[in-house]
């Protein structure tokens, strides 16, 4: 194979390929064997079919196999030789191809820019740690609590935190059901924080068998995007409430996690729970604020077709979902920054692994897939069933190794900071039951 690289524009390259014909015919004779283990054709004996028959009772088959296999070969080869990182799909064109003659095409693409990455060793960067407090301990151990609650019937207005179960209808302005709409079934929890503002004000107090009607605005970032920003009026009739009684914080509390816990044995286990939850939290938002350290040092301009592509797959997933799909103007605001951001800190931790030597085999996936089911006492297909897209787990393993070769080299001052709540990278709230996950804990809490 043979390829001429030449410019065609600011970050695109256009390549001229020829395959000889040794090269061709070599496809070309792949093929006829391949059919002729395959078939049978009337007035030969099986596997004796001379060549040029195959060849022309197969040639639709034989030259789209040429486009479909061989072209994307030759140019997976190209880019490969000529150094060539593609940031678009490649466009082929200029095709010549008669069988047993050499094959031509050009083919044009987008690169990613060439970046000499600077020099990050010593670069000064903060890891935050937040402490782990008592009251920290306390709060999640009364959320344990409350997971495992009993409810028992009141025959009062509902408080704070009980559970009303409730049947709601959607009503006009004046009162009136809504035609085409039915009753619900609902179960809240009185004053509850995941409420909305409405709900939240009028579940406590309410009566069974004494409707309450509210209004309600739904904010503009709700997760129904049929009722962002509408406004709704309903009737509420509570029929039951339920008082939440949780069991006394004590050593028999303990075992329902473990039958070896006692208290004291519980808060250590949600200490240290809390504290390996803590330490992750801060080596994500370490890694976060290292990639924003090495966008600021190194910046560079990325192919606009990286990013059309982006956005137009964002478009076309909206579309299969069926959702209201914005106009240009909204995706590219809602979308094109976090985009951007992406594509840049991939870029450049492909820039440092080439730097520090890191690379993923299929054979690390394997290696780490079995380590896994060692350790979680587990069969290897089960992890990897569990565990997906396989090149997505390839990423997250080389993330991992690129930071792991990076941070050491950097010069991380650690911050202790205390926290009224622990909460993940994105700030949700961590899940309690979490915490106590150890053998039969696990089954318990959830």
């Amino acid at each position: 194979m043979q390829a001429e690289v030449r410019e065609a524009g600011h970050l695109r390259r256009e390549l001229a390929v020829e395959l000889d014909a040794q090269e061709v015919n070599r496809f070309i004779d792949g093929m006829i064997g391949a059919f002729r283990r395959r078939y049978t054709l009337p007035g030969f004996r099986p596997g004796k079919a001379p060549d040029a028959v195959i060849q022309a009772r197969f040639q639709d088959e034989i030259e789209r196999a040429v486009l479909s296999e061989l072209v994307p070969d030759a140019i997976r080869q190209a880019f490969e030789e000529h150094a060539v990182h593609p940031a678009s799909p490649p466009q082929v064109s200029q095709l010549r191809y008669r069988p047993r003659e050499p094959l031509t095409f050009t083919v044009r693409v987008d690169v990613w820019p060439t970046l000499e990455l600077k020099d990050y060793a010593g670069l000064k960067v903060e890891q935050v740690v937040e402490e782990v407090t008592e009251s920290d301990v306390d709060r999640f151990l009364a959320t344990m609590q409350e997971r495992v609650a009993e409810t028992v019937p009141v025959e009062r207005e509902s408080q704070a935190g009980d559970l009303v179960e409730a049947e709601i209808e959607t009503i006009d302005a004046q009162g009136r059901p809504v035609a085409g709409t039915e009753k619900e079934t609902i179960v809240m929890e009185a004053g509850g924080a995941n409420l909305l503002p409405e709900f939240r004000a009028v579940s406590v107090g309410l009566a069974a068998g004494k409707p309450r009607e509210l209004e309600v605005r739904y904010p503009e970032a709700f997760n129904d995007e049929a009722l962002r920003g509408e406004l709704r009026h309903y009737r509420l009739t509570p029929k039951r409430i339920q008082e939440k009684k949780p069991p006394p914080l004590d050593d028999q509390f303990a075992k329902r996690f473990d039958p070896n816990l006692d208290l004291d044995g519980l808060r250590a286990r949600v200490r240290l729970r809390l504290e390996s939850e803590r330490r992750l939290q801060a080596r994500e938002r370490l890694e976060e604020t290292v990639v924003e350290r090495l966008i600021a040092e190194n910046p560079f301009e990325l192919p606009a077709t990286a990013v059309e592509g982006a956005l137009a797959r964002i478009k076309e997933r909206l579309r299969e979902e069926d959702r209201p799909l914005p106009s240009d103007a909204e995706i590219e605001s809602a979308y094109r920054p976090r985009i951007e951001r992406f594509q840049r800190r991939d870029f450049l931790l492909e820039k440092v692994a080439e730097r520090e030597g890191v690379a993923v085999t299929a054979e690390d996936v394997e290696a780490e897939v079995a380590r896994m089911a060692r350790e979680e006492k587990r069969s290897v297909e089960d992890v990897r069933k569990d565990l997906g897209d396989a090149e997505r787990f390839r990423q997250f393993l080389f993330e991992r190794r690129v930071f792991d070769a990076l941070l050491p080299k950097l010069e991380v001052r650690e911050v202790k900071r205390k926290s009224s709540q622990l909460v993940d990278p994105s700030g949700r709230p961590v899940a309690s039951e979490t915490v106590v996950e150890s053998g039969e804990a696990g089954k318990e809490s959830s």
